[in-house]
């Protein structure tokens, strides 16, 4: 399978990666804690976390953890979209 030729759905994946990960990220701060809402930020963003975590700086709110985090929340995301996008496919049996 060539990539290349799938361009418009790997590059509509990632707009919607970005898309969820920038609204998440303008949404987590203005809901209440330990809200519904809030947990669904935070469970929308624990990927990036987790892929992150092993290259603390100065912490979990230092600037350098979030774009990493944020970088990585996205990246999980868009493939989450790829694969949504990409459909289900026909497996046939010979």
């Amino acid at each position: 399978m060539n990539p290349w030729a799938h361009w418009k759905r790997i590059v509509t994946a990632v707009l919607i990666g970005c898309a969820f990960t920038a609204g998440v990220t303008v949404l987590q701060p203005v809901t209440k804690a330990d809200s519904i809402p809030d947990l669904l930020c935070e469970g929308l963003l624990l990927p990036g976390k987790l892929i992150a975590g092993p290259f603390h700086d100065r912490g979990t709110a230092s600037p350098e953890f979030l774009w990493r985090s944020r970088i990585a929340s996205a990246a999980v995301l868009s493939g989450i979209a790829w694969l949504i996008l990409r459909g289900v496919r026909n497996v046939r049996t010979p």
